[in-house]
């Protein structure tokens, strides 16, 4: 017993000196975080869909006016899903909305599923005051591109293959790498 608490010692020491070299206490800490944040990544995107062809996804706008493609192939661009009782939506839709206005992203196409009416979505992008084209999906929608939480986005490449798809809140930066790696 006494030498498992000598060894228990010798460890918690050895652990105090490893913590006050600051540069590495700090560096283990980002590589910790970093691996957390892709383990739940890969847990999220698990069942969605990659490098294959981008589901046919034709649908009606809010507005009613026409219907459109929710994918242009051509040039790489983001579809992004969503709810409008979703939080983290209402926060990281701008993001993508802001990229297509800078350029940064060629297009951008919102598409709304998980509401009760048409007043639910209007609600939403008028709160956000989002500019992308917002396309009205159903059960099918979902069950096509295999969304299962909100929002969910994907990169679709120039010639409508899926890039990279992500789960949960995306930084600007994080949807522009994406994007740019896509188009490379």
């Amino acid at each position: 017993m006494t030498a498992i608490s000598e060894r228990g010692k010798a460890v918690l020491e050895a652990w105090r000196r490893f913590r006050q070299r600051k540069f590495l206490a700090l560096l283990l800490d980002v590589m910790l975080i970093a691996a957390v944040f892709l383990a739940i990544h890969g847990w999220q995107t698990r069942n969605l869909p990659i490098d294959e062809a981008a589901p046919e996804t034709v649908l009606s706008l809010l507005d009613g006016s026409r219907f459109a493609s929710a994918v242009q192939p051509g040039e790489a661009g983001i579809v992004y899903f969503f709810a409008p009782w979703c939080v983290y939506c209402k926060t990281s839709i701008d993001n993508l909305d802001d990229l297509v206005a800078e350029g940064r992203v060629a297009w951008g196409a919102a598409v709304a599923l998980s509401y009760g009416d048409e007043g639910e979505v209007a609600a939403f992008v008028e709160e956000t005051g989002i500019d992308l084209p917002v396309l009205m999906g159903h059960k099918g929608t979902s069950d096509d591109w295999s969304i299962r939480g909100f929002p969910t986005y994907y990169v679709i490449d120039a010639k409508g293959r899926i890039h990279s798809r992500s789960v949960g809140y995306s930084t600007k930066l994080g949807m522009r790498w994406r994007a740019w790696r896509a188009e490379s």
